[in-house]
């Protein structure tokens, strides 16, 4: 067997495997940065200690919890879900009508539109959660 033909058979599964090695390399990163943070924030608060100078309390802020943006919202905030709820709604909705559409070719399964409702269904839990937690609010 030549170097060729090995090759074509392999690439299918080597393609997927490197397509799941990309988010294993990303969360790799991001744990290592800030590995790498955390050493160099110790490392300055030991200087400084050792110096007897004045700690600042945003550098001990900084070690005990983790930097946000405060333009950025929390994770689960009423305007993360309202915003998860319309785009999944929208994916649903737009999946619906393209499988619609390919059904016009017959070699296509008459069924395929309604995997569109899977994110459709998300998005409506979504618009749930954030409808019951704004009623919760208190004032």
């Amino acid at each position: 067997m030549d170097f060729g033909t090995t090759l074509k058979h392999l690439v299918p599964f080597i393609v997927p495997i490197l397509a799941l090695c990309i988010p294993i390399a990303a969360i790799f990163v991001r744990h290592a940065e800030r590995i790498n943070r955390n050493n160099n924030l110790h490392q300055t608060i030991r200087l400084l200690s050792e110096r007897g100078a004045d700690l600042p309390p945003e550098l001990l802020q900084a070690a005990i919890t983790e930097p946000h943006s405060p333009l950025e919202p929390k994770p689960w905030s009423q305007a993360a879900q309202l915003r998860a709820g319309i785009i999944n709604v929208c994916i649903g909705i737009g999946l619906m009508i393209l499988f619609s559409a390919m059904r016009l070719d017959q070699s296509v399964p008459e069924w395929l539109w309604v995997i569109g409702a899977i994110p459709l269904v998300i998005g409506i839990a979504f618009f749930i959660i954030w409808y019951i937690e704004s009623r919760n609010k208190p004032l």
